[in-house]
């Protein structure tokens, strides 16, 4: 499997050294999720009927060929499982997608996801675009006006209200946007100013906006990621998110070791987040897409 995936993310801007080990690792942390009873655990077994090892991933065999599969839901929801191909041998054409469905059909899918590059013609109807930017070698931005600042406990009701009212303006701007897009939690804001990852955006010294960045993973990549961007609505048309994000590569790339990307998952549907990433310097890297269901 790790041959073929390096081949088919070659194209990524990272070092192949750096994809192979991240590949690598990501492989073997999937593989053993195939007897590791806590990952089965997770799953609603006793909502489903279904025994709890029912949900351990599998590593199929098709036509000579290995695909490693795992049982996902969508948002959480119970009522819209799916299958995740998390690493496989080769390109998933239809008769791999009559085998996962048939090898998973307790579960009843909805859909088989999949994850593919950026650049890749559209196989099927996409769920989330990862864009990202290289942190090494990028040059540095200067702004005159905006800046950032680390978010303190003081600054909590703030960041709570920002974060609020942002997404109400958003929710209520894109009603498509209902149902796929939810702000952090209180007790996850807290931990995001605790673990100093939060930043307020200020323009001109004043509170526009804030942005968390924190080290983590999507998919296999490995990094910083943007988990939440809000700018307050009545400082929005002025380019304060993607302002904001350059600056933050700037901090990133003077404090981290994290070799290479500031990654984040973006809908089709939040045009605004899309704008704001390419206007940052971040382009769509990779994309995850459901595909059809099929049984023979």
């Amino acid at each position: 499997m790790l041959e073929f995936m390096l081949s088919q993310y070659a194209q990524l801007p990272v070092p192949q050294d750096i994809l192979h080990s991240w590949l690598e690792k990501w492989i073997s942390e999937q593989e053993k999720y195939c007897v590791d009873s806590t990952f089965s655990a997770r799953f609603p077994w006793k909502e489903t009927g279904l025994p709890q090892e029912y949900f351990l991933q599998r590593k199929l065999n098709i036509d000579g060929q290995h695909f490693l599969t795992g049982p996902r839901y969508r948002g959480g929801d119970i009522n819209s499982p799916f299958i995740d191909i998390v690493a496989s041998d080769s390109s998933i054409d239809c008769s791999v997608l009559k085998y996962v469905c048939q090898e998973w059909a307790q579960l009843k899918p909805l859909y088989i996801r999949i994850l593919t590059p950026g650049h890749h013609k559209n196989q099927g109807i996409t769920d989330q675009f990862i864009y990202a930017s290289c942190l090494s070698g990028a040059s540095e931005y200067q702004d005159d006006t905006v800046t950032l600042r680390l978010a303190k406990h003081a600054d909590f009701e703030w960041c709570r209200k920002a974060l609020m009212d942002a997404y109400q303006n958003s929710l209520s701007a894109i009603p498509a946007l209902r149902g796929n897009l939810c702000s952090v939690d209180d007790e996850e804001l807290s931990d995001y100013i605790s673990e100093g990852v939060a930043h307020i955006v200020y323009e001109e010294g004043v509170r526009v906006g804030l942005i968390i960045c924190e080290k983590g993973g999507v998919a296999f990549l490995s990094g910083h990621r943007i988990s939440e961007e809000v700018i307050l609505p009545a400082f929005r048309g002025r380019s304060l998110a993607s302002r904001a994000q350059r600056l933050l590569c700037n901090h990133l790339q003077r404090s981290s070791r994290e070799p290479c990307l500031m990654t984040g998952t973006i809908i089709p549907e939040n045009l605004p987040s899309i704008k704001t990433a390419e206007k940052a310097g971040r382009t769509c890297i990779l994309r995850f897409e459901y595909l059809p269901v099929m049984f023979s």
